[in-house]
């Protein structure tokens, strides 16, 4: 009787969800010609086809599917067995592995560390800095073990049952201006050049909208994935832009820029998501213990009501 690879049976898992072996291999940072040969020895281990070509899209066959529940049970079962396990002694330790994005690393990351250092010494780190998104399948996928995550406001994010969400913060979203400008609102800002993030990058999309409800549409000039970059390029008297709270906090220095409210003064959602049996162990535990922390130091003692409550 064959013993079957976990691993493959994880790519299997991935490529359900995503229908394409490109798109797994993507998320799984592999490459397709990787993926598609281990699920061939999948497919010989077990006898039978597993997937069927659909068009340009790939479907699980019906042993291709009785594979992936099989998988989700054992991988849920693993995480169990190593929450229970590190529960016999209560202490926070071994490796916890995070994907961050770039705005709470800034923040967040060096507090973080430090209260980890002194905390849970024998508790090792291991930091990602990589977009939500791709966070989150790193996270679903088992390459790591939780993600810091985003959310603007109105912007659907999809929600997954197998992970445990927990609220760690509400940072809130301002207009940055030249501290020479004068402007006082976002309508204000309609003939103002703008340096916004690249495309298909959730803040761009935010922003955007944001300017369209007031009413015009933003004149990009600067695009960067960087929003240091597009803080220094306001303080020169370039461009406008939108940033959040942690970019501010991360800054040597405001001088040089001001900060206009938004109508409704907005915040997006930080939160973190690990899988749901993993949420007990006392690493996973500590972690975003000293997140929580590294937010008290980033914005002062205030954190958002309901920070602690974990979100289904």
């Amino acid at each position: 009787m064959s013993i079957y690879d976990i691993r493959r049976m994880q790519m299997l898992l991935e490529i359900q969800e995503r229908g394409t072996i490109i798109a797994a291999a993507e998320a799984l940072s592999l490459t397709p010609s990787a993926v598609s040969q281990q699920i061939a020895t999948l497919e010989k281990e077990t006898g039978t086809a597993l997937l069927q070509r659909i068009g340009r899209r790939v479907q699980l066959t019906s042993a291709g599917l009785i594979v992936v529940e099989s998988a989700r049970s054992i991988l849920r079962e693993l995480d169990r067995m190593q929450t229970s396990v590190a529960n016999l002694t209560g202490e926070p330790a071994g490796r916890v592995r995070l994907t961050i994005f770039q705005s709470a690393a800034f923040a967040l990351l060096p507090a973080a560390l430090t209260y980890l250092a002194e905390h849970a010494p024998s508790l090792t780190l291991q930091v990602l800095q990589i977009d939500p998104e791709t966070g989150t399948s790193l996270t679903r996928s088992r390459e790591y073990d939780m993600v810091l995550s985003e959310a603007y406001p109105h912007h659907h994010i999809p929600e997954y049952p197998e992970l445990h969400s927990e609220l760690l913060t509400e940072d809130p979203l301002s207009l940055i201006v030249p501290s020479t400008s004068t402007i006082t609102s976002i309508e204000e800002a309609h003939a103002l050049p703008w340096v916004l993030e690249m495309e298909q990058n959730t803040s761009r999309i935010w922003a955007i909208n944001q300017c369209r409800t007031a009413g015009f549409e933003p004149v990009i000039r600067y695009s960067a994935n960087d929003m240091i970059t597009n803080s220094n390029l306001v303080k020169a008297g370039f461009a406008v832009t939108i940033v959040p709270g942690f970019i501010l906090s991360s800054l040597s220095t405001t001088e040089g820029l001001r900060i206009v409210e938004l109508p409704g003064k907005p915040c997006r959602k930080i939160f973190t998501a690990v899988r749901r049996e993993s949420a007990a162990n006392p690493a996973i535990a500590m972690v975003r213990e000293a997140l929580h922390h590294a937010v008290k130091v980033a914005f002062g003692e205030h954190e958002a009501d309901g920070g602690r409550q974990g979100r289904d």
